[in-house]
């Protein structure tokens, strides 16, 4: 499996036009193959304003192209000449999954969820929901470092860090010795509430001042599930 993070920033104040032309669009029957594929659209809530971001669980990077490319007709030419209209910038970056199961709770060497019944079904009203996107960037050799001083980890840290995690990745395409995670919360008080828990654990503050000489950078952004029930496929139906 290969995962894709697509982020667009649009033109400032052009988001509802952004959702408006979905809906004109790109409802689900002419989407299906995208959909098949798509864990979710997100839109900034707070931190890079005007962005949204698309992540993607491909079969393979042939399996991206052709799905991708079945979407480039000329019945679909005035979505794209719209679209473009919106966009200042597109970055793309592929990852893989965290190599710890504890990181990667709904893609490993036993699971792989696809699109369909939503995993997350439980976890509220998609509308509410906060998910939290967290980048830490390493210097080259970092990467590895921080997996090893997670798998160190004792079994309630880690229970507390994976109570509400999408996922760990790591860029295997686009800015290397980078890590992506996302957390899915109740609201963004839940979403701090769990950082000042982490923060106040003593083996979860060794981790990070052990990695501290290794981390370069790093960011955390808040995120919303797309607008559109069929592209939020971790917590509704795309049917």
């Amino acid at each position: 499996m290969l995962f894709e993070r697509r982020a667009y920033t649009l033109r400032p104040g052009c988001e509802d036009a952004y959702w408006a032309l979905h809906r004109k669009y790109n409802r689900p029957e002419s989407l299906r193959v995208l959909l098949d594929r798509n864990i979710g659209f997100f839109a900034t809530a707070a931190g890079d304003s005007d962005r949204i971001v698309h992540l993607y669980r491909w079969d393979s990077y042939d399996d991206a192209k052709q799905r991708l490319a079945a979407l480039i007709t000329p019945e679909r030419a005035d979505y794209f000449v719209a679209a473009r209209k919106l966009l200042l910038r597109q970055e793309n970056s592929y990852l893989d999954h965290a190599p710890i199961a504890e990181l990667s709770p709904l893609w490993n060497d036993k699971l792989d969820w696809l699109p369909g019944e939503p995993v997350l079904a439980g976890a509220g009203k998609a509308d509410d929901l906060a998910i939290s996107e967290s980048v830490l960037d390493f210097l080259p050799g970092g990467v590895a470092a921080y997996w090893e001083s997670f798998r160190k980890l004792n079994t309630a840290t880690t229970d507390i860090f994976r109570s509400r995690l999408i996922g760990c990745f790591v860029v295997t395409v686009g800015s290397l010795h980078r890590i992506f995670t996302y957390h899915w919360h109740t609201s963004w008080p839940d979403a701090e509430a769990l950082r000042r828990q982490l923060a106040g654990l003593p083996d979860w503050d060794a981790l990070m001042e052990d990695n501290r000489p290794r981390i370069v950078g790093g960011q955390v952004t808040n995120l919303r599930p797309s607008p559109l029930p069929w592209m939020r496929a971790l917590f509704e139906s795309s049917n």
